[in-house]
């Protein structure tokens, strides 16, 4: 019997939720889709207008008077459990036919990454499912080697440097080094360089060599394909950048038929920093006690 992999992507304000049979995704839908369904007809509307609005959408007024107020789509905590159920639904199967879950445990969205890493806890205790959260930056340099070296006729030696990148804000990004190549039985090996981290966009681009391969949906827009050609990198094509539901999908079960095991109890997500609400309460701390 097949084995099946409920995956969640939340690590960016566009999620999707994926049912992964062994290692090929049979079932995707993302956020935008899903809210396509239900979408207002306009995204502004005037701040008189009635505030009836679709499940999970709210309105927040403009200050100005007479100014229109803006309608915001519901987020992860909103969307995720709906999505869950129709995923399930769609294929045939409940949660009870799931062996493994898999989620996004960062970098990414602070709030989204909250809101997946807790809905697969909750999943995984309820139902006493495995449970795997998949670091980010590394689904996405799975998903380029995956791409790049499946089905070439490479040789296993050969070994391909991916530098995958997450916007961090404030002109930081989330970055990592991995690098990635067939072993003699001609499988998929994906070993990290140097760990995950927030690192200013200048120090790492000088940290750039020739031949590393740029991926992910934080590359800055200033590192065009014509920058990367002058550094000597390779910069896929934009829709082989991101994450998704079915990429952390077939890199749990990689994982997961390897041995890796985690408790639900333990599972947490990557930060790496204070959320801005956080660094905003500790400053307010800090200076009522001065």
């Amino acid at each position: 019997m097949a084995s099946l992999t409920l995956a969640i992507d939340s690590s960016s304000t566009a999620f999707s939720v994926a049912v992964v049979n062994d290692t090929e995704a049979v079932l995707e839908v993302d956020s935008i889709q899903f809210q396509k369904q239900s979408k207002p007809a306009s995204g502004r509307s005037s701040a008189g207008d009635d505030d009836s609005l679709p499940q999970g959408y709210v309105r927040k007024r403009s200050k100005g008077q007479g100014k229109p107020s803006r309608i915001f789509p519901p987020g992860a905590s909103t969307l995720l459990t709906p999505m869950i159920q129709t995923v399930l639904e769609k294929y045939g199967v409940t949660l009870k036919d799931i062996d493994l879950i898999a989620i996004t445990k960062g970098p990414g969205s602070f709030t989204s990454l909250r809101a997946g890493v807790v809905t697969a806890k909750t999943l995984a205790y309820a139902s006493d499912t495995p449970v795997l959260g998949i670091n980010t930056l590394e689904a996405l340099a799975f998903g380029v080697a995956e791409l790049s070296l499946i089905g070439d006729s490479l040789e296993s030696s050969e070994k391909l440097k991916i530098r995958p990148v997450v916007n961090a804000q404030r002109g930081q990004l989330f970055s990592s080094y991995f690098q990635a190549y067939l072993d003699a039985h001609s499988i998929l090996q994906l070993e990290e360089i140097s760990n995950s981290q927030i690192t200013e966009f200048e120090t790492w681009k000088s940290s750039l060599v020739a031949g590393d391969i740029i991926t992910g949906p934080g590359i800055p827009k200033t590192l065009t394909s014509e920058l990367a050609t002058q550094l000597n990198c390779e910069l896929p094509p934009e829709p082989n950048r991101i994450c998704s539901a079915s990429l952390i999908g077939r890199l749990a079960r990689k994982k997961y038929t390897a041995g890796e095991r985690e408790s639900y109890w333990n599972l947490e997500p990557i930060y790496f920093r204070p959320s801005t609400a956080e660094e905003k309460f500790d400053r307010k701390q800090a200076g009522s006690q001065s």
